[in-house]
Formats: structure tokens, sequence, C-alpha cells
């Protein structure tokens, strides 16, 4: 995607009142800042290795009864809940007027992605298709970015001893600690000026999801590489394979499901993010939260249910197709017969795509 710069940077107005925004985001950081210090002095302590050379069968105990129970009665109502949720949007993209004319009507979505055929060519003459692709295109680059930078940042954490590395570590947690709005005035007040003019581009949006989601990725690895014994990596090597190939087929096969928890969630926090986004958007590269925002403002509540709709159904789509792509970890096999379960002990690189 080319990425065109302003320019001009803003004007005299507009950079006080960024500055007054930067005060106030200054206030708000150190109330997230104070939590988040909280919150990892708490959770501070070991980590366990849970998957070694030694094979298990992988069994785990059920829970009594009364607690399997009691978790259901909470579990069940909430899915029950979230599922009316979301079939209250799909329908309302459906009806003229949701809650007062409910007559049935495929209007939105023709006004929002109604394609046309002009001179042999296909148009996509819908109002929303245009902040839709480059929703997509822009999601779609910074994911992958997202989760090797994540996963191998995680890597380095924890599997190389370096001074500082609890202060790097901590460092870009700040990330994921800072409120998103603090983030999109910082990139605006950082990238507005050269070398480095990007407000207003592409590159500026990759950036800030790149760097805003990648802890998700880093804590997610940390956690699953933590959690393998480091005498597989020796093994390996002990069995005269590269470093590039213990990771190949060691290390990244049992670190799937970290892989596809940072594909997804860098995704879907691309597509869905506004408090940062909302700051970065220009008329070129209008993103697919700021829009909905826009036709919520003007009044056209069933475009934006519409644009909505099709937003969910791709990202179900875009995360199944995730899953399929990365495939997931298998530690044990189980074999039923008669009722009974028996479990091999555990192969490493035994691995099952789905």
């Amino acid at each position: 995607m080319a990425c065109f710069r302003r320019k001009s940077s803003l004007p005299s107005s507009a950079r006080r009142t960024t500055r007054r925004a930067a005060v106030l985001a200054i206030i708000l950081l150190c109330f997230t800042l104070t939590a988040f210090l909280a919150q990892r002095y708490w959770l501070s302590g070991k980590n366990f290795a849970t998957v070694t050379g030694k094979g298990d069968s992988g069994s785990h105990i059920a829970l009594p009864r009364s607690i399997s129970i009691a978790v259901h009665a909470m579990v069940i109502p909430w899915m029950i809940f979230t599922i009316v949720i979301y079939g209250m949007i799909l329908f309302g993209g459906f009806v003229k007027t949701w809650g007062l004319d409910n007559s049935l009507t495929l209007e939105h979505y023709a006004r929002a992605f109604s394609v046309e055929m002009r001179d042999g060519a296909l148009a996509w003459t819908g109002v929303a298709w245009n902040s839709f692709w480059t929703t997509i295109e822009i999601a779609l680059i910074s994911a992958p970015l997202t989760a090797a930078v994540g996963l191998l940042t995680a890597y380095l954490i924890v599997r190389q001893k370096f001074a500082g590395r609890n202060i790097f570590e901590f460092a870009l947690m700040m990330s994921f600690a800072i409120p998103g709005t603090v983030i999109g005035i910082s990139y605006i007040m950082a990238f507005n000026l050269p070398p480095l003019e990007m407000t207003g581009t592409a590159l500026i949006l990759i950036a800030c999801f790149v760097f805003r989601n990648m802890p998700v990725g880093v804590r997610g690895g940390v956690a699953a590489m933590s959690q393998l014994d480091k005498s597989l990596d020796e093994a390996s090597l002990t069995l005269r394979a590269t470093s590039f190939r213990t990771i190949r087929k060691v290390i990244l096969p049992l670190l799937r499901p970290a892989i596809t928890a940072a594909l997804v969630y860098s995704f879907v926090r691309a597509i869905t993010s506004i408090s940062a986004v909302i700051f970065l958007v220009s008329a070129e590269y209008n993103m697919a939260t700021s829009y909905i925002v826009g036709l919520v403002e003007n009044g056209e509540y069933g475009v934006a249910i519409a644009y909505s709709s099709m937003l969910i159904v791709v990202m179900i789509v875009v995360i199944a197709g995730f899953q399929l792509l990365v495939g997931e970890r298998r530690l044990r096999r189980e074999n039923r017969v008669a009722g009974v379960t028996t479990a091999p002990s555990l192969s490493l690189g035994q691995e099952k795509t789905a």
C-alpha cells in the first residue's frame, strides 16, 4: 500500500489543542501506570515448566459435581446473553428502523456494500467499501507483524540472559498499559514533522497497531515458552540441530496456541480499535470503526449496524482461517475402546493441523 505524506503540519490552534490533550493524557497515564505496576507486583512469581521430555497421559481430574453445576450456571447464561446481543446486531441490519419500523429490508446493506458493473469492470459503489478494504488490508499487514515481533521478543526474554532484561520487558509492556487516547495523541505529536512525517498515512496506523498490540504476543509467548523445559532445546542441539532448526521443529510447533492467539488478537484489535485510531485516520486512510462512529453521529443507524454485521462475519472467517493455517498443538492421543480411554506417551513434534 502506497503511503503518502501530508505536505503541511498541524496549524498553531490545532497544536495548542493537542498540547492540552497531552496534559490530560499524562494525568490519565498516571492512573493506568499505577494499576499496571500493582498488577505486576501482585502477580510476580515463579514460572514452572509443564511440557518436558517426559511423557504423560495429559489426563485432568474432573471437577466435583457441585462445582461443575455452579460453573455451568454462571457460564451458560453469559453465553446465551452474548448470542442474543450478536443476534440483535445481525437483525438490526435487516429492518428499516430498529425499534420503530421492523419491516424487513436490504436497503442498508445495498447502500453500504453495493456492487455494479461499469464498462465491463466491477465497481465497488457502496459507501462503506473504501474504509472496509483499507481496514482489512491494514489489519492483515499488522497482524503477522505483531505476532512475529511479539513471539521473537518473548524468545529473547525467556531463552536469553542479558543485562536489563526485566527493564526491557517492562518497557515493552508499557504500550499495553498506556491508554489508546494517549498513544493516538503521542503519535500525532511525534510523527507530524520531518524526518518521520507519517501523520495521515497508512504507515502510522500499521505502526500503531503493531506496537500497541505487541505486548499481548509477548506475554502469550512468554507464558507458553516458560512452560517448555529447556531440556527440549538442549536435546535438539545435542542431536546436532541448528538453533534455527530447533526453533522451527521443536519450539514453534509447541507454541501454536500462542501464535494463533497473537494473530487473532492483533487482527481483531486492528479492526475494532477506536481510541487511538480516531486520532490517526485521514480522508484517504479511514478505518471501519471511525467510519461507523461517523454514521452513528449522522443518525444512519441502519447502515452502521449493517457495517458492523459485515465486520463480525469477516472476523469470524479470518479467525477460522488463522486457526486452519497455524493448526493446533497435540501432546497426546486417545484411543477409546469399549469406553476405556488410554493415552500413549508424549511424542514431541507430534502435531495435528486443523
